[in-house]
């Protein structure tokens, strides 16, 4: 069977109703999401593949071609070795913008392999045409590694450091606490009691207030966990008010000592851009109740919180996530190898 083969560099080529069909109700696929995306990552390049039967949309995988992909490499001599060479050789990666998220929509089987098989030739293609060095594809599913439209050349990478999420099905905040521990109860209610008692309190705004500040905190935290600041966050935040979003600031006497961003599409929310003033107590786990608060009075389905402090979110209810899978090939052989070490001994 052939299907039609359809490359775009942006959502306005498809128009929203078009976009959106194939995307149902999948989070960060839908067409707002992707103008969010396309203006937050200007300086990237969107490669959009949709794929027909006869005049029908069936599939779509969307590229996304940068010199500036933010490692998750604890070595600062290897993550300076590997961004000069994408900035030589950009990095190919079918992904959401953005949000962790797969770039991959697929119908299913028996349409779902030859799909598969199209888009990655297609992919590979575009990997020579515009002369990339890594072609793909992120936020997969465990099972998906094991579907047959991917050629021998891909490395399978199971397992990377999960995002953590928490399925919300409480109609208030009070009913979220209430199926919790007595012990874990007391904690929040203590924690917001100190933060009180310091004067410190949390607002929400539809945007943030202060750039400068909040990226400053945002650098804060980075530093301490020995992490890259991602090269788009400052405009994430500038454009945050494209999509479904609230900015939360904890503040006293008109300082702010720690914020974070809120994103969703329909109905997931995640957390992003956490910065903290640290000599400032309590205001990371205070954050985070109302983080959990808001989601439940936006009516979200789900709250996604990244990685890292696993015990402190596990506590809260969160469960890791299902799609730290990724697979990925180079236009040469030695770089395949060298992927591949470095995500097995580097990565996370």
């Amino acid at each position: 069977m052939t299907l039609d083969v359809q490359v775009v560099s942006s959502v306005e080529e498809v128009g929203q109703e078009a976009w959106d069909s194939l995307g149902g109700e999948q989070p960060f696929a839908s067409y707002r999401w992707y103008r969010y995306g396309e203006a937050v990552l200007s300086n990237d390049r969107p490669i959009y593949v949709i794929l027909s039967s006869g005049e029908q949309p069936v599939a779509r995988a969307t590229f996304w071609l940068t010199r500036h992909e933010t490692l998750p490499i604890p070595s600062a001599t290897l993550r300076l070795l590997v961004g000069a060479l994408l900035r030589r050789f950009p990095l190919l990666a079918c992904r959401s913008p953005l949000s962790s998220a797969s770039g991959l929509i697929l119908p299913e089987p028996p349409l779902r392999d030859i799909a598969l098989e199209t888009l990655v030739e297609c992919g590979w293609d575009l990997l020579h045409n515009h002369h990339a060095s890594f072609l793909l594809f992120d936020y997969l599913e465990r099972n998906a590694l094991d579907w047959s439209g991917w050629p021998a050349r891909f490395v399978k990478v199971p397992d990377m450091s999960p995002g953590t999420e928490l399925v919300i099905k409480w109609a208030d905040f009070e009913s979220y606490l209430g199926q919790m521990s007595k012990k874990h109860r007391y904690n929040i209610r203590r924690n917001c009691r100190l933060l009180q008692e310091e004067g410190i309190v949390i607002e929400r705004y539809p945007k943030a207030l202060d750039l400068d500040t909040a990226m400053a905190l945002h650098q804060n935290v980075n530093a301490r966990y020995k992490s890259a600041t991602d090269h788009w966050m400052r405009s994430a935040l500038q454009h945050a008010e494209m999509v479904d979003s609230v900015w939360l600031a904890a503040e006293r006497d008109g300082q702010i000592l720690g914020c974070e961003q809120m994103l969703g599409d329909r109905g997931t929310w995640f957390v992003t851009a956490l910065g903290l003033d640290y000599g400032a107590k309590n205001v990371y786990f205070v954050l985070g109740y109302e983080d959990i608060r808001y989601a439940i009075e936006a009516g979200a389905n789900v709250l996604r919180w990244g990685t890292e402090t696993y015990n402190v979110k596990r506590r809260l209810g969160f469960e890791l996530e299902a799609n730290s899978n990724l697979i990925f090939t180079s236009r040469w052989a030695p770089l395949r190898e060298a992927g591949h070490w470095v995500a097995e001994h580097s990565l996370y």
